[in-house]
């Protein structure tokens, strides 16, 4: 059963350097596992069918995946947040104001894509997000790499605790998240705890199809994945207008 619990770094309160700490291991971990690879087949052909000359990815943290996955899709991408991420890991354009999912101004048209953030959102708000997607028009994938299973929470816990390894080596470099890391270990505990609960909170396939459950004027294909360095099964939920 799908628990809606809270992550420490969703909180209003959370320091901001720790946000950034948190979502700079989470791309650089990404990128290093290639754990999204194969998600790029699965956007070219979307992008084929909807047409989009570019990709408005939602919830990008600190680019997530996009250092690897950028150059296989063929189409600009623009980064978007809530909580705008200055000087992520990647070199790809940042929308400089908040954008809320759920409420995507009109003038950032293009094939929206969430990766690894969906679970942040309760029922009634995923759907909202891909109402709205669909409201506008715009095409819309959903990526997750871990599923709410047992090997998939022992695996997100031992990759957080590795940040007392691998922060020297995250790029680009922060004092902050050195701090954050051994002064105290906020960013390894804080990481663990977060990376667990999004596993809890993941959805299902099932629960995936719910979401989209009478939105007929779409076409949804819900389906795994797994990159070819990654112990990790993902999901994924792709949705394209229909062919008139």
């Amino acid at each position: 059963m799908r628990l809606q619990l809270v992550e420490i770094h969703d909180l209003p309160s959370c320091p901001p350097s720790l946000r950034d700490a948190l979502t700079d291991f989470l791309a650089f971990i990404e990128n290093l596992a290639g754990a999204y690879d194969p998600v790029g087949p699965l956007l070219r052909r979307a992008l084929d069918r909807t047409k989009a000359r570019r990709i408005v990815d939602l919830c990008s943290g600190a680019g997530g995946p996009w250092r690897r996955l950028a150059a296989q899709v063929g189409v600009p991408v623009l980064l978007t947040d809530l909580y705008p991420h200055r000087g992520g890991a990647t070199d790809l354009p940042l929308h400089p104001a908040p954008v809320d999912a759920r409420a995507v101004p009109e003038a950032l048209d293009g094939f929206r894509t969430i990766f690894t953030a969906f679970h942040h959102f309760r029922p009634a708000e995923a759907r909202a997000i891909l109402i709205d997607a669909v409201r506008r028009g715009q095409g819309i994938g959903v990526f997750k790499i871990a599923r709410r299973a047992p090997l998939e929470i022992a695996v997100v816990a031992f990759t957080w605790l590795g940040t007392l390894v691998a922060a020297p080596f995250v790029r680009p470099w922060r004092w902050s998240r050195l701090l954050w890391t051994y002064l105290p270990p906020a960013l390894p505990i804080v990481g663990t705890f977060d990376g667990i609960v999004s596993c809890l909170r993941t959805y299902s396939r099932a629960e995936l199809k719910d979401l989209v459950r009478g939105i007929d004027t779409y076409d949804w294909d819900i389906g795994d994945f797994r990159g070819r360095w990654s112990p990790l099964r993902g999901s994924y939920l792709i949705g394209v207008p229909k062919l008139s």
